[in-house]
Order: structure tokens, then sequence, then C-alpha cells
């Protein structure tokens, strides 16, 4: 092996150290009755995978030997054991079934020849880019986006003649605006207001326009934080901060239950994106078993997260459906929709005469949906009224919100150890 796939190697030796002398493990492992020779598989998915997240599993597994009654620190082997939902399972020496045991070394050679080059989109750099775009209006031509300029500005003159207007970022088109305005007040006697229209619309062109530039790495690369994941990461690491501030100055008691409210819109945002992200961590993992293996800890930890949360409320096996379930259920009963109630209203209409108008039977297949097969008076505000639904609401004790918060730093943790195994493989690849 060589000096790269040696290092690669001591990080997964050292994931699954870290994950076989957990209290978890060892509770398991108790509980086997496992004897010198028999083989410890772990599982290549820890999470209740259905329906979210599509492709087949990897078919390897990370394994190690029992050796005088104790799990083998020293030797490890992948294997195709065939799928099973436990986080471990054990296989028997003289088990008729043994999987073949391949060395981890020859697994990991294996698995870095047919690694590619599209996974590491993951750790491309991003570049913003100028973009530009024609203004309707006959004093300015133009509306740039350029990210190193040095503020909102009119350019009198450029290459091509004219006037254009420069913007430096593209989420808030009213500041940039304000920006050039106070610059245009000075010098530009026409109707403000026309240009201010002309400027909106080519803002909106504008950012339907821009894309950022994704750069895959080479074998010089410097690792920067500006790659796709590293944003990913510090966007994730910047919520959960405020996640756990929120938290705080609730259980502090400060300002009553705005805290806890901010922390439910932190949750509620938190659990679509990150439920989106780990998809895509999880299908990367079933399809480069090697970044699983580099990753085995960090993903074993993230599911212990899931499950130490209070599912106890829901008769539902834990899952990330319904983990965003619960939280879309709370943050419904904490903000409450317009419509505020909370059972499903039936209306008394004993004695109410319902004056019919009209019975339709046999239309053709191909106007069935327009056809109302039972009309009668008032037959519209009916549907009017049907229309108006409630949404679900869950009640949530404050010990899911604080147990919430080791899943986000579990998030994170497991965001960093990807990006980390990435930045390896890409060096082994390249050379």
């Amino acid at each position: 092996m060589n000096p790269g796939q040696i290092k690669l190697k001591r990080m997964i030796t050292v994931g699954i150290r870290s994950l076989v002398s957990s209290s978890e493990f060892t509770r398991w492992f108790d509980s086997q009755r496992a004897e010198d020779g028999d083989v410890i598989v772990i599982n290549n998915s820890f999470i209740y995978r259905k329906p979210l997240i599509k492709p087949t599993k990897n078919p390897q597994y990370l394994c190690l030997k029992v050796k005088g009654s104790k799990p083998d620190p020293a030797t490890f082997f992948v294997a195709q054991p065939g799928s099973f939902d436990s986080d471990y399972k054990l296989f028997k020496a003289k088990s008729p079934i043994l999987p073949e045991l391949v060395p981890l070394d020859k697994a990991l050679e294996t698995e870095i020849t047919k690694l590619g080059q599209l996974v590491f989109v993951l750790i491309g750099k991003v570049q913003d880019i100028p973009a530009v775009v024609r203004m309707n209006h006959s004093y300015v031509q133009e509306l740039k986006f350029d990210p190193i300029a040095q503020g909102p500005t009119l350019v009198e003159e450029y290459s091509g003649g004219g006037r254009i207007f420069v913007v430096t970022q593209l989420a808030a088109p009213e500041s940039q605006w304000n920006s050039i305005k106070l610059k245009l007040e000075q010098n530009f006697d026409g109707d403000l207001s026309s240009l201010e229209k002309a400027f909106a619309d080519a803002f909106e062109k504008l950012r339907d326009v821009a894309r950022l530039r994704l750069l895959l790495p080479s074998a010089i690369t410097t690792r920067t934080n500006n790659s796709f994941i590293g944003r990913l990461i510090e966007s994730v690491s910047d919520q959960r901060k405020l996640y756990e501030i929120a938290l705080q100055q609730y259980a502090n008691g400060d300002g009553g239950n705005g805290h806890l409210r901010e922390v439910m819109r932190i949750a509620y945002n938190f659990a679509d994106d990150a439920i989106r992200l780990l998809k895509l961590l999880v299908s990367v993992c079933d399809l480069k078993g090697v970044l699983l293996w580099c990753t085995i800890k960090e993903h074993f930890d993230l599911a212990e997260a899931f499950r130490n949360l209070p599912w106890k409320k829901s008769n539902k096996k834990p899952s990330l459906s319904l983990y965003r379930e619960i939280i879309s259920g709370a943050r419904n009963q904490a903000f409450h929709s317009l419509l505020s109630f909370d059972r499903t209203i039936e209306a008394d209409l004993a004695g109410v005469n319902v004056k019919a108008r009209r019975l339709t039977l046999l239309p053709p297949y191909s106007r069935r949906k327009s056809v109302v097969p039972f009309d009668f008076e008032d037959r519209e505000m009916v549907e009017v009224l049907s229309e108006l639904t409630r949404v679900p609401e869950t009640a949530v004790p404050v010990e899911f919100w604080e147990k919430n918060a080791e899943v986000m730093r579990s998030f994170e943790l497991l965001l960093q150890k990807t990006e980390d195994a990435l930045w390896e493989l890409n060096k082994i690849v390249q050379h």
C-alpha cells in the first residue's frame, strides 16, 4: 500500500475501533455468547431508509473477528453477507453461511480503482462568476453582477459605451438599489421611479442567469473551506449555534416562549435541509462503499442521536420521515395556522332540506372529472367550505428539542468527516 492508502486505512480502523468500544456495541456483544473465530459484521446503514432513500444498499460490509473472547481490534475485513436490519450481526465460525472475508487492504485497493471522479464534486471549489443582463432604460443599458466590486455603483463609461449598474450580491435588490440611488440623486434629472422599475426587472433576470462555478480538485489543489461541502458545513454549523443559543435562552427563562419558537423555526428548516443532505450522503455511500468505511462511526453516531430522541410519544418506528413529521407538527402547534382548530368539524345538518337539482349518470369518460354527478342548491358553497383543511399538530416535550441539538451536532460531524475522507481519497486517486 502507498502512503495515501495507509493513511486512509488508518482512518477506517480508527473509526471501527471507536465504534466497537462504544457502550452500545459492548451491550450488544455481551449478549451474543461469541467464541473465538466468530465474525462480527457491521451494518452499512443505520437509519430507517424507506421511503426517502432510493438507491440499493452497498453489498459490502465491514467485519472483524472474535479473538480471546473479544473483538479483535487488529485485523479487519470486508464481506457480503446479505442485508440485515440490526446494527451488528454475529456469524458463528462454523456457520455454513459464513460469508467470504476479504482483507481490508485488498478491498480498499479494489474500491479505489473504481472510485471515479464525479464523487469529488462534493469537495469542488465554488466560485462566484460575473454576469450581465440588458436593462430596459435609455439612461442605463446593462446591469452587472460583480462579486469583487467595491460596492453597488454606476459606471458612466464602459468598454461597450454607455452606462452600467454594478451590484455586488444577488440577495437584496432593495439595499443594492438604495446604494446606487444615493449616487444617482446627485447627477440624474430624470424619473427615478421608471429607472427603479427597470432595475428591479433586470435584477430578477440577473438572478436567473447568474451562476456559481464549481471546479473539481486536482492533485495539487489546496484544501479550501469554500468547497461545496465546506459551504454546507458552514451553514449547518451556523444554524446549530443559533439553535443552541435559543435553547439555552429558553432554559434560562429569558424571553418566555419566544426562544422556544425560535428553536422550532430552526429545527423545522434543519429537518428539511438535513434530510435532503443525509439522503445524498447515504446514497453516495451506497455507491462508493469506501466513503462509508471512512465515516462509519459518524454514521452510527448520527443514527444513535436520532434513536435517542423521545420517540415513545409515537407508536411508529423512528425514521427520517417521522422525524420531519414530528417537528412539522410541533411547529404547527406552536405557531398555528390562521385556522387554529385542533379537530375536524362536523356540522349537524339534521332537518336541513337539500334541494336537489340534477343527478348525472354515465357521463363521457373523457369528461368524467368536469361533470358534477349530484348537483343541489348551494353546492358551490359546500365546495368552498370543504376546501378548508387543518394541519396536523403534535405536542413535543422540551426533552425532544434538547436531544435534537445532538442530532444537529452529529450531522455536522458527519459532514466534516465526509469532507476529510474525500480529500484523502482525492490525493490517492490523483497520484
